[in-house]
């Protein structure tokens, strides 16, 4: 009958697996590059060689082209900045002058380069207001390769060092993140719609009030029902798990045996849910309505997608009790961060707490016939 039910199957994998592969590829835990025009005509071999270490850095998109070409640019929002820089930027080699011996006296030591007629040269830089934040960072890059290049010049010696070591730690990107926060949607929108949906379906057509008449108690038929999206939320969770690792190279860093405990206590939680949608739902086309305005909210405030710390604190004072936010955030302290039972104790309180609620709920609501007006 699970099967046989397309919607079900569609809210039950098809549709987490389609979210959870295109944001997983569209790699949101990427460092935006700073895109950086450089206007620059004829540049000198010295010139040319700060431009060729722009583009080899990593944090950079450079682009060269004409003066007009990169302001366009810059106004239409394509260029966090613009370097305007003279041709000959940096000195060569042949426009250092070199210091005569004293007069009249011997010099053993060799010839030393003055600097003293060099005449400093200025580089404009255009910043985006817009992206003020990036362009004071492109500022600052460019900014400590200039006086690199300064020191490297004038031979001056160094004074500080810094020694940098490799610490081993463990990888987190918003893949990690990810994954946990679609299983514990994927887990929700199996409960909630597959069982609102086939209730309210079998109790509009009448084949609830005809079970009545079989031997088979109402019980037994809802129990049957239960374990059957439990054994189905478990081979949910395996899939989306199996994809996440094998496609999208997500770790899992806790027990899998937790994390298979964690998906039934979350379901057993939103089939409470979904029962008392279904009852309060007089027709099929009733259930989108009722079960979207409960699910669609938590979907976004319940740190499926993004955390809740970055929300205003006095909306963290509310979303922190939903229940998909316990399940997203007990999934993920497992698959993330490898917490044990003791860790995550207190959201199986709350996810317990709220399955007793969303149970005695559905005992109230639910019925096999459809209610006379």
């Amino acid at each position: 009958m699970f099967v046989r039910n397309r919607q079900s199957l569609f809210f039950t994998l098809f549709m987490p697996l389609m979210i959870m592969v295109i944001f997983g590829f569209v790699g949101l835990d990427k460092t935006p590059k700073i895109s950086l025009g450089i206007v620059v005509d004829q540049p000198t071999a010295a010139t040319q060689q700060f431009i060729n270490d722009l583009k080899k850095f990593e944090a950079f998109d450079v682009t060269q082209g004409s003066e007009n070409a990169e302001r366009v640019a810059l106004k239409k929002g394509e260029r966090v900045a613009v370097i305007i820089m003279p041709s000959d930027f940096f000195p060569n080699p042949a426009d250092l002058v070199i210091s005569p011996p004293p007069a009249g006296g011997k010099n053993t030591a060799p010839l030393q380069p003055s600097y003293s007629k060099l005449k400093p040269k200025t580089l404009v830089m255009l910043e985006n207001v817009a992206q003020q934040q990036f362009a004071k960072t492109a500022e600052s890059i460019i900014r400590q390769m200039l006086d690199k290049t300064t020191l490297g010049i004038v031979q001056a010696p160094t004074f500080f060092e810094v020694q940098a070591e490799n610490v081993s730690v463990k990888s987190t990107k918003y893949i990690d993140f990810l994954v946990p926060g679609i299983l514990g949607m994927a887990l929700m929108q199996m409960a909630v719609f597959s069982v609102a949906f086939v209730f309210a379906d079998y109790k509009e057509k009448g084949i609830l009030k005809r079970l009545l008449a079989t031997p088979m108690k109402p019980q037994q038929f809802v129990t049957a029902q239960v374990i059957t999206r439990l054994i189905v939320a478990l081979a949910q969770s395996a899939i989306l798990l199996a994809v996440g690792v094998w496609l999208l190279h997500t770790h899992v860093y806790g027990s899998l045996w937790l994390v298979a405990l964690i998906a039934i206590v979350g379901s057993v939680m939103f089939l409470g849910l979904g029962f008392t949608i279904s009852g309060l739902a007089n027709t099929v086309d009733s259930v989108p309505a009722i079960a979207n305005l409960i699910v669609f909210p938590m979907l976004f405030l319940g740190g499926t997608f993004f955390p809740i710390s970055g929300m205003p604190q006095i909306m963290q004072s509310i979303v922190t009790y939903l229940p998909l936010q316990y399940l997203t955030h007990s999934l993920r302290e497992v698959m993330a961060n490898g917490a044990g039972l003791n860790a995550i104790a207190h959201d199986i309180y709350w996810m317990l707490g709220w399955a007793v609620i969303m149970v005695t709920l559905a005992m109230f609501t639910f019925r096999f016939e459809e209610r006379r007006v």
